[in-house]
C-alpha cells in the first residue's frame, strides 16, 4: 500500500511539471498562430484562440496549485477562506470552459459544412465572438454557487478547503459530472459525427456537379480545421471518459450504502482516481501538438512564427 501511495505522490510531483511546460509553450504558440491573418478570418479560429487562452488559465490556476498541494503539501487555500473559494471557483469554471469551447468549435464546423446555406451563414466571426462571450458569462454565472458552499474549515487538527454540507455535496458532484464531464463529450461526438456526414455528402455532390460554390466550402483551410477539431474531439473524449466514470462511481459509492473497501483496494482506488485526473489534465496541454500533426496550414504558420522569433533574437546578438 505504501508503494501505491508513493507512486501517486511522485506522479503528482512529476506529471504536472511536464504538462505545465508542454502546455505553456503549446498554448502560447496557439495564440500567436491563431491571430495570424491567414487563420483569424476563420470563425473556428476564434474558438481555438479562446480555448488556448483558457488553457493557460487551467495550467496555472488548476494544475500548478495541484502540484503544490498534492505533490508538496503547500496549499494556502486550506487556511485562507477567500483563497479557498476563489481557487475552487476559477478552477471549475476554467475546466468547464475547456470542454465547452471545443463544443462550440464542433457546432461551428457542423454549420460550415451544412448543405443548407441558411445554416452555413451562421458560421461567421460575429456569431463566434458573441457565442464565446455568452459562454464565458453563462459558465461563470452557473458556477456562482461554489463560493457560497465551499469553505476552509478545521476538521479535528487539520484545516481543509472542502464542502461541508452533505446535500450540496451531492448536488455539486452531479453538477460537475453532468455539466462538465458528460454533456460536452456528448455534444462533441454528436456534432463531430454530423460534420463527418456533411463532408461526405459534399464530396459526393461536388464531383458530378463541379460547383465552384461547393468547392469553396471544401477549401483546404476549412478541411484542415475540420480535421484538427475531429482529432481533438476524439482525444478529449478518450482522456475525459475514465475520470468521468470514476467520478460517477465515487458519487454513487459515497451516497449509497456499499460495503467499505479494505485498505489495499482503497489505495488502488485512490491511485486510479489520481491517474485518471492527471489524464484529464492532458487536454489543456496537448492542443498545439494535435494541430501541428493534423494541419499543414498550421505548420506553415508555426514555421513563420519561429522564423520571426529567430530574427528578433538575431537583432539582440
Amino acid at each position: 500500500m505504501k508503494v501505491l501511495y508513493s507512486i501517486s505522490t511522485y506522479m503528482n510531483r512529476i506529471v504536472p511539471i511536464f504538462l505545465i511546460i508542454l502546455g505553456t509553450f503549446g498554448n502560447i504558440m496557439n495564440i500567436l498562430i491563431f491571430t495570424r491573418r491567414s487563420l483569424r478570418q476563420n470563425p473556428c479560429s476564434i474558438y481555438f484562440l479562446a480555448l488556448s487562452i483558457n488553457n493557460i488559465f487551467v495550467l496555472y490556476v488548476v494544475l500548478l496549485t495541484r502540484l503544490l498541494s498534492s505533490g508538496w503539501n503547500l496549499d494556502p487555500t486550506t487556511t485562507n477562506n477567500i483563497l479557498c473559494k476563489l481557487r475552487i471557483f476559477f478552477a471549475y469554471v476554467s475546466l468547464c470552459l475547456t470542454q465547452w469551447f471545443i463544443v462550440l468549435a464542433s457546432i461551428d464546423r457542423f454549420l460550415s459544412s451544412c448543405h443548407t446555406i441558411r445554416y452555413r451563414q451562421l458560421s461567421n466571426k460575429s456569431i463566434a465572438r458573441k457565442a464565446t462571450i455568452f459562454t464565458v458569462l453563462f459558465i461563470t454565472l452557473a458556477h456562482l454557487h461554489i463560493p457560497i458552499w465551499w469553505s476552509s474549515q478545521c476538521v479535528g487538527s487539520i484545516s481543509i478547503c472542502n464542502i461541508f454540507n452533505p446535500v450540496y455535496d451531492i448536488f455539486f458532484s452531479m453538477f460537475f459530472i453532468i455539466f462538465t464531464s458528460l454533456l460536452p463529450p456528448f455534444f462533441m461526438i454528436i456534432f463531430g459525427l454530423k460534420t463527418i456526414l456533411n463532408v461526405r455528402k459534399l464530396r459526393i455532390q461536388v464531383a458530378p456537379q463541379n460547383s465552384n460554390t461547393r468547392n469553396e466550402r471544401l477549401r483546404p483551410k476549412d478541411r484542415q480545421m475540420v480535421t484538427m477539431l475531429l482529432f481533438q474531439v476524439v482525444i478529449t473524449v478518450i482522456l475525459t471518459t475514465p475520470f468521468t466514470a470514476i467520478s460517477l462511481y465515487s458519487t454513487i459509492n459515497d451516497n449509497i450504502e456499499i460495503s467499505p473497501l479494505n485498505s489495499f483496494y482503497t489505495a488502488v482506488y485512490n491511485l486510479s482516481t489520481n491517474i485518471f485526473r492527471l489524464l484529464n489534465y492532458f487536454n489543456p496541454a496537448i492542443g498545439f501538438y494535435i494541430y501541428t500533426l493534423t494541419s499543414r496550414t498550421f505548420r506553415i504558420e508555426m514555421k513563420r512564427i519561429i522564423k520571426i522569433g529567430l530574427r528578433i533574437c538575431n537583432l539582440f546578438n
